[in-house]
């Protein structure tokens, strides 16, 4: 990797962690000097970085205005879960066939990690995507684990209130341990199982929470499937 990736690559984490924190929201017009000024960095990176993000979704480019942070419609929020639901459902079955023990101790490590972070929620965050992340490349599925990796920067876009409640925090690593437990009986059913319900459950907060509106009807008729296939539940509540 070059010093120029290298730049680049921080500069898309900085702007991503300024997306999870609010400090760039929507609404609001910003030039690519004011973004470089905002966060220290420079400008050619932040321009790379900008990039990177307007091909994921999560900013508009307006020319002669400048970009904005997209708003993501229920729908659209739908949309990513079913999506999320199916790639990595297939990912852990995937995974199934190759897991080791040195995949395990990874997925532990990280996990361990996590609860450590518990109160830490942009560590938390971070935790996550690298937990998720991992299974996928682990796999040895490189197209899917850079489309999930695309994906993922929804939950940037959302900010913290996903896993705002500690309650929440707690659940997600019970949940990722049933993940890696079905992963170490190499039970692929079990494990997407697992998957499945965390993805469900994650999306049922998500579009509970306030500012976020209900889907339109029919968008979300089901929940995300066990195992593989279906839609992400419409809410009654959230965590």
């Amino acid at each position: 990797m070059t010093r120029a990736d290298t730049l680049a690559t921080q500069a898309y984490q900085a702007i991503r962690l300024a997306l999870l924190h609010g400090q760039l929201g929507p609404d609001v017009f910003y030039s690519e000097n004011s973004v470089a000024s905002m966060l220290g960095i420079s400008r050619t990176p932040a321009r790379e970085a900008l990039r990177q993000l307007e091909t994921e979704g999560l900013i508009e480019v307006l020319p002669q205005r400048g970009f904005r942070v997209r708003r993501i419609s229920a729908a659209e929020l739908v949309e990513f879960y079913d999506l999320r639901g199916l790639l990595e459902a297939y990912v852990v079955r995937t995974l199934c066939q190759r897991v080791d023990e040195r995949l395990l101790r990874s997925l532990r490590h990280i996990l361990e990690r996590q609860q450590l972070a518990a109160d830490d929620v942009t560590e938390f965050i971070g935790l996550d995507e690298e937990f998720h992340l991992s299974m996928a490349r682990s796999a040895g599925l490189q197209r899917t684990a850079r489309i999930v990796a695309s994906l993922r920067g929804v939950l940037w876009l959302m900010g913290t209130r996903i896993v705002d409640n500690p309650l929440r925090r707690t659940d997600v690593i019970a949940e990722h341990e049933a993940i890696v437990a079905a992963l170490e009986q190499r039970d692929a059913a079990a494990a997407a199982e697992a998957v499945t319900h965390h993805i469900r459950a994650t999306a049922q907060v998500a579009l509970a929470r306030d500012g976020v509106a209900e889907p339109p009807d029919g968008a979300a008729a089901a929940a995300v499937p066990a195992a593989g296939a279906g839609r992400v539940a419409r809410p009654s509540r959230g965590r």
